[in-house]
């Protein structure tokens, strides 16, 4: 069974990035931390065609769970992600066999039996291709909404930093972000693409 996960997303520079967090510090509790690490999976062919399943392998205190996401059609703008989110807990040595040898057809079959029966999908064999790594800090900053989620995101040599905040009350929050941009003078930057998407561009990048 799926949920769909709803996001909103900015991508900030270093020093706004440390501007919200400074803010957000001193007007909430202090933030709680966790680690993450995701290991990407894609076509052996071409990891940046579009495709409808995207997978990943998240490992985050000593746990690890492998998931499918499936973006909404014609819901998706510059801030928000709509997904269809299929999630599986995994044992460590699964996790690590299949960064070893790949995720085949046949195992992606198995695993998320309910995505295939929904979406009408072909699986097919896909390739680990490189880990994204994510200090995130998270924020009660209304007792009505979800925590608020800084990250900082490591991977082939980069360092990026974003904001994230999973709920339905999209406009409501997004209009208390707007508000706390203004009063810090902030201004995201560039266009807003999920981790696995900046991932495999960098990843494209640096192949050239």
């Amino acid at each position: 069974m799926s949920n769909i996960e709803t996001e909103l997303k900015y991508l900030l520079s270093k020093e706004s990035f440390r501007s919200l967090y400074s803010f957000l510090n001193q007007q909430s509790s202090k933030p709680s931390l966790t680690r993450q690490i995701n290991y990407y999976f894609a076509s052996p062919e071409s990891p940046l065609d579009i495709s409808p399943i995207n997978i990943r392998i998240r490992l985050k205190g000593g746990e690890s769970e492998i998931t499918c996401k499936i973006p909404v059609s014609g819901t998706t703008t510059d801030t928000i992600q709509n997904n269809y989110e299929y999630n599986k807990n995994i044992s460590l040595k699964e996790a690590f066999h299949f960064i070893k040898n790949g995720l085949s057809a046949d195992t992606m079959s198995e695993i998320f039996t309910d995505m295939l029966k929904d979406h009408k999908l072909q699986p097919a064999d896909l390739t680990y291709y490189g880990l994204l790594r994510t200090a995130r800090f998270s924020f009660i900053i209304d007792e009505d909404l979800s925590p608020l989620l800084l990250d900082v995101n490591a991977y082939l040599g980069i360092f990026d930093y974003e904001l994230e905040w999973e709920l339905k009350q999209v406009q409501e929050a997004d209009t208390l972000l707007q508000s706390i941009f203004q009063k810090l003078n902030i201004s995201p930057i560039g266009q807003m693409n999920p981790k696995r998407r900046r991932f495999f561009e960098k990843l494209m990048e640096k192949s050239q």
